[in-house]
Parts: C-alpha cells; structure tokens; sequence
C-alpha cells in the first residue's frame, strides 16, 4: 500500500515498480537484455525526477500565498485578534497566530476549518476555500452581547413620506446575565435616513427594554411611484452584532405641496347678543393617495388691547367644543382627492375690548410635514362690552327736611339711593361711601345700607340712607352739597377696581321756621 505523507498524498518506491511476464512482456525483457545491468540505475533516476516533479507540484506549483482578515461587524479590522487554521480532518492546526488583524499564510488550494477571536468579542469557528483564484479571506466577528431586536414589524410604521418625521418604539430582549447598554444600526433601505434614539440604550439583564426612536426621511428622497409608494424594507441591526430584525413599509413622496388649507376670518362684538361667528376650515388632499394622522389648531400672533392667550381660549371646533382642548381637532385619514371640513367658531366674553385686525393661523401639522402648513386668521371685535352704574334718589334732590318741634330737632328723612347696572358686564362688590364726609357728617346724611354684593346686567338695586340737619343750623338754614362715592370691581381687570365720585349729588335742604 502507498504511504501517505501529513498533505494526505501518495509517497511510491522504487519497490512497487514491477516488469515480468510472458508475450510483450516477455519480448520486451528479452530485448532489454543487454541494458538489464543497467535498469536499477534508470530507475532510480525516474524515480527522483518523479519526486522532484511531485514535490514541486505540491510544495511549489500548487500553494497559494493567501490573506486571512479579521473585522468586527463595522467593517473594521480587529488588531489583536486571533487566528488558527486547521486542514480538512486534522486536530492540529496547521497555522496559529495572534495580535494582528491580517494574517498571511501559504497554503495548498482546498478547504480550511477556522477558529477565531479578539477580546470582548465571541469566539468563531467556520470553514474557507482557497484557491489560485480565491486567496483572501475574511472572517467578521461580533460582540459578545446577547441582545436582539424582537417584533419590529409590529411597531415600525407603515408609511413614511419623504421629509416627514415619525416616532415608534423598538423592543430589545437582553438574553445576558449582566446589563448592556446597545446602539442600534439603521441598515438597507432606510440607512441614510435620520434617526434619533438609538444610541445608548441600557437594558438591565435577563429583561426586555425599549427605546423610542424617532425617523426622519430627508425632504430630497426619490420616490418611484407616487400615486402607490415604493415597497422598502427597514433594517435595524444591534451594533457589533449580527443580531438584526426587519419590517416593510411604504415611501411615498411628500404631499405637502398637493394639500390646500383654506384660511379663515371673524367678526363679532363683546355683547350679550352677536359675540358669536364661525368659518368653516376646509383640507384638500389633491394627492394620488391618502393622508392620514393630522391635526388641525390656530394660532393667535398679535393682538394689542387684547391678551392673545386670551384671545386663543375664544375659538373652539363645533364638533369637539366640550372636550378639553376644542382648539386642537384630529383628523385621522383624507383620501386621494378628498376634502374635510370642520366649523372653527368664536365666542367673545363681554370682556373682549373692541379691535380690529386681531391675526392668527390656521395650522395644519401632520408626522410627514417637515414644518406644519399655515393659512392666515383674522378676528374682528367691533363694539367692546361697556361697564357703568347709574343713581338715582328718590325723593329727588334737594331734600327739603322739616323743623319737628314736638322732638325739638329736625325730621330724618328716608332716601332711597337706586343703583343701576347700564354696561353689559355683570358687577361685584359694589360699596358706597359719603364722598365728603367732614362736610356733609351724619348729622347731615347716613348711610343706613352701602354695600351691593353683584349687580346683574339691566338690574337695579336700592340702598336706604337718612337725611337730616343739626340743630345748630337753626334760624340760619342753608342746604348742605353731599357727594357720593362708588367703587366695584374691574370686570376687565381681576385685582383691579373702579372708583367714581359724584359731586354735590344730594342737596340737604333745612327748612325754615314758618
């Protein structure tokens, strides 16, 4: 039997070379006789050349200077690594070596077994061929984490729009007995999209986590078919990692140009009556597919007598006024083609002052505007609600008051004070005073009442006071002037109030002695 050598090929002898038989055979040696003495030495000589020829075959003609490269996952090359390379059915290896990131070997055109590694990075083992036209190898190895992305197709949106920006979670399963903290690599169709989120993301071990991660598609991405969107397949690989999952959705190119928004105008007066109006807001969506996840407010820019936060909690949505915020109405989808309308109204309180030109938008945002789309909105206050009381006496002034002469004083006279609301603004807290009391005291006039808790548009309420003269004014009788004071509190300024005086109001007038 031959014998094999380490490289599993044949080794022959000069031994296992045989000539003998009859016929040909027999011929041919008898031919050969004379040169019989000489076959040991022919050969031997074949023989070498033989060797020398198979030698050269297999340890010059047939290796092949190949190059073993080791990478991590990024694409960079691993200095430090280690590399052991092994021939098809042998425990052994046949190459070993370390601290490098390329290895350099000569090997003979076949098949290799490979066990590979770097620190912080797992251990992997596989198999390559090498041949006169395949020389270089390289072998990707990645971290030692056990983390993977799971159900990223329930959670990745379906549509995205060139220039839009969306939000959705990722689930990430920590299979390790330690914390990690992960980055995650966008990959495929969406790699040069813009994400945020996915860097840093700490998973306590043995658990599940979650990050959220925003996706913006720039505004200049190419989109193949409008109307239907172009098929894409989102990638998303946990970095240093072969560890990946994937989720399909659709691009469409950004509708904002095909979407009109109408604008939108007021006019109403701080009263009782006519402080109402309303537009109706319309959405077109002239493009070729539907649109979906809008949300349509205002906005109030300027407004100068007015408070413009004020002035924004005075519109609602019709549809959704008793809800929190009726300023702010979603719209789920519009179809291709389709229009949405929505009445917008305003309802100003008596407070409201009468301006012109108050301005605002109408602002459409959606997930794939890039900024939200805005139309212009303008409110009219034409009349400002007034605020104001009115007084009366009864008896009229003057009050003529009378010498008693069974008591020996003058009579106390009662005067009823009325006190009308003429504005359009409900009043509080109204008080009453003697506006000049050293002059007109009490001898000259009381208040018997002088407070009014509210006093409602059009009402009238009364205050009781007396009137009368001292007796010291006696046989030299002149009327005495009082003026009455009033203040309430500032319908149009909580905190403030109003004050007025109205003087020489009430005339006393004693009477002399028939």
């Amino acid at each position: 039997m031959p014998e094999f050598d380490r490289f599993d090929e044949p080794n022959y002898s000069s031994d296992e070379v045989r000539f003998e038989g009859e016929g040909i055979g027999g011929q041919v040696s008898g031919a050969i006789e004379p040169i019989k003495k000489f076959l040991p030495q022919i050969i031997g000589i074949i023989a070498v050349a033989a060797v020398i020829w198979f030698a050269y075959d297999y340890f010059i003609g047939s290796m092949v200077s190949a190059t073993v490269a080791i990478y991590d996952t990024e694409g960079k090359l691993l200095e430090g690594s280690k590399l052991k390379l092994f021939a098809s059915g042998n425990t052994e290896p046949i190459f070993s070596g370390k601290d490098n990131s390329t290895y350099a070997v000569s090997l003979k055109p076949g098949s290799y077994r490979f066990e590979a590694e770097a620190a912080g990075y797992g251990i992997k083992r596989g198999s390559f061929e090498i041949s006169a036209e395949n020389k270089e190898t390289e072998i990707v190895l990645q971290k030692d984490l056990e983390v993977k992305i799971i159900g990223l197709a329930d959670s990745f949106p379906d549509r995205l729009y060139a220039g839009g920006t969306r939000e959705f979670i990722v689930q990430l399963k920590n299979d390790s007995k330690e914390n990690q903290t992960v980055n995650l690599l966008p990959e495929g169709d969406i790699k040069n999209f813009e994400f945020t989120g996915i860097d840093g993301i700490s998973i306590p071990a043995n658990s599940a986590g979650e990050a959220l991660v925003g996706i913006t598609v720039p505004a200049g991405t190419s989109v193949k078919e409008a109307a239907k969107g172009d098929a894409k397949t989102a990638t998303f690989r946990v970095e240093y990692t072969l560890e990946k999952d994937e989720a399909d959705f659709t691009l469409f190119p950004n509708p904002a140009a095909k979407i009109i928004l109408s604008d939108a105008s007021f006019s109403a007066k701080a009263r009782e009556t006519g402080n109402k109006d309303e537009d109706e807001i319309t959405v077109k969506n002239n493009n070729g597919f539907p649109i979906e996840n809008l949300t349509l407010k205002i906005e109030i820019t300027s407004a100068t007598k007015n408070n413009p936060s004020e002035v924004l909690q005075w519109f609602q949505f019709s549809e959704i006024a008793n809800e929190p915020n009726p300023r702010e109405i979603e719209i789920s989808s519009i179809p291709a083609g389709a229009t949405v309308k929505k009445e917008l109204q305003v309802v100003l309180p008596l407070t409201a002052q009468k301006e012109l030109d108050i301005k605002g938008n109408v602002v459409l945002d959606a997930p794939f505007l890039s900024e939200p789309k805005k139309q212009t909105l303008t409110l009219d206050i034409t009349e400002s609600a007034s605020y104001g009381i009115q007084l009366a006496l009864s008896p009229a002034s003057p009050i003529k008051i009378s010498w008693d002469s069974t008591i020996g004083k003058y009579e106390d006279k009662l005067v009823s004070l009325g006190l009308s609301n003429t504005g359009q603004l409900q009043l509080q807290n109204i008080v009453v005073s003697i506006a000049n009391e050293t002059d007109c005291s009490k001898d000259w006039l009381e208040l018997i009442e002088n407070s009014i808790d509210s006093l409602g548009v059009g009402e009238t309420s009364q205050l009781k006071m007396t009137a009368s003269a001292p007796v010291a004014v006696r046989g030299q009788e002149q009327p005495k002037y009082c003026s009455i004071r009033y203040r309430f509190d500032n319908p149009l300024q909580p905190g403030d109030y109003v004050e007025e005086t109205k003087a020489s109001f009430l005339q006393v007038a004693p009477q002399p002695q028939d």
